[in-house]
């Protein structure tokens, strides 16, 4: 079962991060529009629900990750796409649950095939010769673009169509291939990136963060990286 938490107090109450533990349901709104989770499916249904809550029709996405998270497995079953073109909240809810369809690397694509965004700005550093972010034949179907960014600094002064939303993975800073294993990046690289990116993410109309327990390294760095991540971000939203 899915379950919400809202206005948790989480970044301001530290206790409360030690006792974060790897859990696919895992959904917590931190603030009216900021959502952590542990696996990254659910942000399709936090998008979904964003999208008919604000009545926007597109946004742009910036996808900030170590993966690429890139799937789309409807491609052979016209039956399942159509549900997934027809899924309302509820019916999206269990297509993620089931975790058949949509999960932790195929949730982007059945967004952009729904035609929530027109636009995908990907920051991802994995390069163990999976295709890069979306398939150009889903994208040219949409009328959806990709563009990738090597730097944060030229993610910081991209272009962007459509109001933001703004899309995090703590993995991003694990350096290992060896998910369990963390080799985290240095606090002072994790702030001097989230630095950069400060324009992206203050003017994001909504954040979404994963915190990948077993691929941000082992329990205690995952909890780490939400220490130091989960309060400037939220700080910065607070006075935007």
């Amino acid at each position: 079962m899915l379950v919400i938490f809202e206005e948790s107090g989480l970044i301001n109450n530290f206790s409360a991060y030690d006792t974060l533990r790897r859990d696919d349901d895992y959904l917590q709104e931190l603030s009216s529009d900021i959502w952590l989770m542990d696996n990254h499916k659910w942000a399709l249904w936090v998008w979904e629900s964003f999208r008919q809550s604000s009545k926007i029709s597109r946004f742009t996405l910036v996808h900030a990750d170590y993966h690429w998270d890139g799937g789309y497995d409807f491609y052979d079953s016209p039956e399942m796409q159509e549900k997934l073109l027809a899924a309302g909240l509820d019916d999206l809810r269990s297509l993620i649950v089931e975790e058949n369809w949509i999960r932790y690397d195929s949730f982007i694509a059945p967004a952009i095939k729904r035609g929530m965004f027109d636009d995908v700005h990907f920051f991802c550093k994995q390069n163990d010769g999976f295709d890069l972010g979306v398939g150009d034949a889903l994208l040219e179907q949409c009328g959806s673009r990709q563009f990738f960014h090597e730097t944060a600094a030229t993610l910081s002064v991209a272009k962007f169509r459509s109001p933001v939303i703004f899309d995090l993975c703590l993995d991003l800073f694990n350096r290992s291939t060896d998910w369990s294993k963390g080799d985290l990046w240095q606090e002072a690289e994790i702030i001097e990136f989230l630095e950069i990116v400060r324009p992206v993410i203050e003017r994001a109309i909504l954040v979404t963060i994963s915190l990948s327990f077993g691929y941000s390294g082992t329990t205690e760095d995952t909890i780490k990286l939400a220490k130091i991540v989960l309060p400037v971000i939220e700080n910065w939203r607070r006075v935007k």
